[in-house]
């Protein structure tokens, strides 16, 4: 036996051999216990995280901890957990005032955004911006950029990034100098931090109507979508609006209505899709609250039709629209009310609108309630759903998880998955981010002990909290078979044991351990390689068994390899697949060209066929027989050749 293996590291789900980079891994596999990733805070509020495009993310909240001045914090974790600065965190800046309110967005690679409403300067309060680096770094200045002159009342923002990481951000502004006005407003900062024109930015709408509830996405051009809620005439619209690069308003002076007018919105969800669409969902007051959905073009056709189209026809209450349009996927979730008890539903759709799965899909049902589901793509096609889950009357809400096939199925289990179970604590909705690799990050607050503080927990896309066994390969080797694999955040101590099976006549498989590894560092990603000499012949299947020092023990998938013994003149392997139903295949191998004759009998030994001696070349052959004719049972086939014999069985079985 010899053994093989290097630290390696983790760029994404494939893993790829860069450079050594060992890294201590800071996920607890507990998620009553769950990972904490900030010390020493006082009430962390506010919490929101944004990717760091690199499988780690970027973790911002507001906090007094100084007892007289709000502050807005941030740290950057690593895809293992791992703290990259003072755990404490950091302040965005180092202006005195208060600071309120963070809202993120993800930049280029290892950066992110923050923008906050900022006290300093302005009793009516001000919006500043700051760009960070996964090392603590403030790119924009100590201070930040501010974002708006001295308005008398800002009171809703959000914020994007385009592909080269400049940032856009819309936000309402209230004025009341010749009577109340309300102004959606554009402004965009370059990556160097300055601001495009000037402080007062580009003015998109201004009306009477009330307005509340901006997005902003960028349309990698320059420009930016813009989207809003506005009161009129005792009904909030759902407006849309397009602004190029020069501030040109592209879809018209006035702003397209995406929700019908007799209609009142009271919340929404938009995402940009990878067909060059937007896709919103909104939610609309009635005796039951409905959801409405849209494709909108960047041209700003309404490609449902006008007033968008009803996304489902399930009874109940329907609330918190959630979309996804990762991975050419339209995937909406939402909250079904129904006889007081609170289930999460999801539905995928194509370009037009129609139902992918046949029926609405139950993420979990069960007794009580379950809400404020959060969305996230795997990578596959599917979606992984976290939530706030009250499956126990007497205790408080704990947080769950589930993975949704590209098909509809629920792939970790009908229950889902717990993320944050400790002891009948107070949890805050999560904030969740992907690992990269099908996997998810969920961050919270949780008071413990009269203490909130922030923790996250990691679940694989297995939907497991242990490290994985990724890639395993089988392959030949000269006369023995190298096993290979790679495994992802192992901890110190990690067992593993390789096992062997070959398949027995009736399907049946019993491992045995064919060698065993024990991990001696604590590792981000490690590359293994174990060398077997097995002494059976033919199809062989290997397996990893995992074990950490915690006593979670998890299983890797079957790789199979068709192994032959060079030294012999002839090898033959079992028959494959067996049992079989209509055909099987025969493997032998020769070290030398032969002559080989093949016999094949039933139970009682009747010859049923032969393949007539033929002359086979060197190295590996095959022979198919086919039972279609043949009833279920036992049969035996046999390989001549000079002074060779050899006898196997085979079940024939349906």
């Amino acid at each position: 036996m010899s053994i093989k293996y290097c630290t390696i590291g983790l760029l994404s789900f494939i893993l790829v051999m860069i450079f050594i980079l060992p890294m201590k891994a800071q996920w607890v596999n507990n998620p009553a216990l769950n990972t904490k990733l900030v010390i020493d805070g006082a009430k962390p509020i506010n919490i929101s995280s944004v990717e760091d495009l690199k499988g780690g993310a970027f973790i911002f909240w507001e906090d007094n901890k100084s007892g007289f001045q709000n502050e807005i914090f941030f740290i950057h974790m690593d895809g293992n957990g791992k703290v990259s600065f003072n755990a404490d965190g950091k302040k965005i800046s180092d202006q005195m005032g208060d600071k309120f309110t963070p809202v993120v967005a993800q930049n280029l690679p290892n950066t992110a955004v923050v923008v906050w409403k900022d006290y300093s300067i302005s009793k009516n309060g001000n919006l500043f911006a700051q760009r960070v680096y996964n090392n603590g770094n403030l790119l924009w200045q100590i201070k930040g950029v501010q974002v708006t002159p001295d308005y008398p009342d800002v009171i809703d923002y959000a914020v994007c990034s385009d592909k080269i990481g400049n940032v856009y951000i819309s936000y309402i502004a209230k004025s009341d100098e010749f009577g109340s006005s309300y102004k959606l407003i554009l402004q965009k900062i370059f990556v160097n931090g300055k601001i495009q024109g000037n402080i007062n930015g580009i003015l998109v709408d201004d009306s009477a109507g009330r307005k509340s509830i901006s997005n902003v996405f960028a349309d990698n051009d320059g420009g930016a979508f813009l989207f809003w809620l506005e009161n009129q005439n005792n009904s909030t619209i759902l407006f849309a609006q397009h602004v190029d690069s020069s501030g040109k308003q592209l879809w018209g002076k006035k702003a397209i209505a995406l929700s019908n007018y007799n209609q009142t919105v009271l919340s929404y969800s938009v995402q940009k899709s990878d067909f060059s669409a937007l896709y919103l969902a909104w939610q609309i007051q009635k005796s039951e609250k409905e959801i409405y959905h849209q494709l909108l073009s960047f041209s700003g056709k309404q490609l449902w039709g006008p007033g968008g189209k009803i996304a489902t026809a399930k009874k109940g209450s329907k609330t918190n629209p959630q979309v996804l349009t990762a991975d050419s996927t339209i995937i909406l979730s939402w909250t079904n009310e129904i006889n007081k008890d609170k289930d999460i539903f999801i539905q995928k759709f194509n370009i037009k609108g129609i139902h992918r799965w046949k029926e609405d899909v139950a993420v979990v049902q069960l007794p009580r309630d379950q809400f404020g589901q959060k969305l996230l793509g795997d990578g596959k096609g599917g979606a992984i759903v976290s939530w706030i889950d009250k499956r126990h009357e007497s205790v408080r809400p704990d947080i769950y998880a589930q993975r949704i096939s590209n098909s509809g199925k629920q792939l970790w289990g009908p229950l889902g998955i717990v993320i944050a179970s400790h002891n009948n604590s107070e949890k805050s909705y999560p904030s969740v981010v992907s690992d990269l690799r099908g996997g998810a990050i969920a961050i919270f607050k949780e008071i413990r002990e009269s203490k909130g503080e922030i923790y996250a927990q990691k679940i694989f896309n297995t939907g497991t909290y242990v490290s994985q066994i990724i890639g395993l390969n089988a392959v030949l080797d000269g006369d023995s078979v190298k096993v290979s694999w790679y495994s992802a955040n192992e901890s110190n101590g990690t067992n593993y044991d390789i096992e062997r099976t070959v398949q027995n006549d009736n399907g049946t498989s019993q491992w045995s351990v064919a060698g065993n590894i024990k991990s001696d560092i604590i590792s981000s990603a490690r590359y293994y390689e174990f060398i077997d000499h097995p002494n059976e012949v033919g199809p062989l299947y290997y397996r990893i068994v995992q074990k950490d020092n915690l006593g979670n023990i998890q299983t890797s998938d079957v790789a199979k390899v068709e192994f032959f013994e060079s030294k012999g003149k002839i090898s033959l392997a079992q028959n494959s697949p067996n049992p079989f139903t209509d055909e099987t295949t025969i493997l032998f191998y020769l070290s030398e060209p032969s002559w080989i004759k093949f016999e094949f009998f039933n139970s009682h030994i009747e010859l049923i066929k032969e393949l007539d001696r033929q002359k086979y070349p060197k190295g590996e052959n095959k022979v198919v027989f086919s039972g279609k004719e043949l009833p279920t049972g036992v049969y035996f086939y046999r390989v001549q050749s000079d002074d060779f014999v050899e006898v196997r069985k085979m079940v024939l079985a349906r």
